[in-house]
């Protein structure tokens, strides 16, 4: 069971809930987070269009040569959930002065050559040891700290391994095994795969409460909900009090954290029944990420079914800003003027 309720949001966020009009607020970021730092983008190799859009016929675009080092790496078109996982992971071992030198750390050893997908250390771990496939962010989790494989039962993933992990097992954050086949409680990650009977007040809650946590948050999206992993760094309220998340994704073919919006929509089908429709959407104005088209809402992007919390302790080190994150540790920065149980593999167009 999610136990989100159990923990008392701060006073700020009670009395902005209580306001009639919510105004703008500042944004709220995780630890070392910023706008213009401390967060990470891993992307896929295989979804890294080097230099043009998928699909572009513009002769004038030039294109760079893919380097000798994208040979070299393993086909990852399925690891989503190992991309989110490993920004989490490298943002929290950003935390620890207790790291050990053999625990693979910031960026990868590709990341000069291939700037454009800026992959960490800690992803190149997890792809060159898991198959490709679709997986959970807990399975990675648990692998990364503890070894092993969790109950494919509780934590459904299409992708094994045989390696050893077990980079943090002297912490003692194990995850007990699931007598009944489903999900346990454990220090290491909570989840909470949202439903019809949520509110617009309770989504809204737990997506804010997970950050002021300050737990490693991913999201699972996709056209009904399901099938893709993505990280979430922050949030923010726009002037008619919708929930702004920023966010960062394997999949979007950019370096860069994000904007959305997200819209709830409750309502009670022809049988009575109760609904609640969790949609991201991108802000007026800001391109477009997610491409589904929903008439019933009446907006395009995409559908948040499911919220991980990496709930691991943080270490002692905070980062003063600008923070570090892989951008600045590839050599390139983008100023943003604006940023599971389930297996979980890109869908969107």
């Amino acid at each position: 069971m999610f136990t989100l309720f159990s923990r008392l949001l701060p006073v700020a966020f009670l009395a902005l809930s209580l306001l009639p009009e919510p105004s703008c607020a500042t944004p709220v970021f995780l630890e070392n987070v910023s706008e213009s730092g401390g967060w990470y983008d891993c992307n896929k190799k295989a979804k890294w269009d080097w230099g043009s859009k998928p699909g572009s016929i513009d002769p004038s675009i030039q294109v760079p040569v893919r380097p000798p080092e994208y040979s070299s790496l393993p086909v990852d078109s399925q690891l989503c959930w190992a991309a989110a996982a490993s920004n989490v992971l490298q943002w929290w071992q950003d935390t620890r002065s207790d790291l050990k030198p053999t625990t693979p750390n910031g960026k990868s050893a590709t990341c000069d050559a291939m700037p454009e997908v800026s992959q960490l250390a800690i992803y190149q771990t997890i792809s060159k040891n898991w198959s490709n496939a679709g997986g959970s962010v807990e399975q990675a989790y648990n692998w990364w700290f503890n070894g092993g494989m969790l109950s494919t039962t509780a934590y459904p993933t299409g992708s094994t391994t045989s390696a050893p992990g077990g980079y943090w097992q002297e912490l003692g954050l194990t995850v007990p095994p699931s007598i009944t086949g489903g999900a346990v409680d454990n220090p290491l990650f909570t989840g909470y795969g949202f439903h019809s009977g949520n509110t617009k007040n309770e989504v809204y809650q737990m997506l804010m409460e997970s950050i002021n946590n300050n737990w490693g948050t991913t999201l699972t999206i996709g056209e009904d909900g399901r099938g893709h992993a993505i990280t979430m760094w922050g949030y923010d309220m726009d002037v008619d009090g919708s929930l702004i998340v920023y966010l960062t994704d394997s999949d979007d073919y950019k370096l860069g954290m994000f904007r959305q919006k997200v819209i709830i929509n409750n309502y009670k089908d022809e049988y009575e029944f109760l609904h609640c429709d969790i949609y991201l959407t991108s802000l007026e104005g800001e391109e477009n990420v997610y491409g589904y088209t929903y008439d019933e809402a009446q907006l395009t992007g995409t559908m948040l079914g499911e919220m991980q919390s990496f709930t691991a302790p943080l270490g002692d080190l905070r980062v003063p800003e600008p923070s570090v994150g892989i951008l600045s540790l590839c050599g390139v920065f983008l100023f943003l003027p604006l940023s599971l149980i389930h297996i979980s593999e890109p869908t969107r167009p």
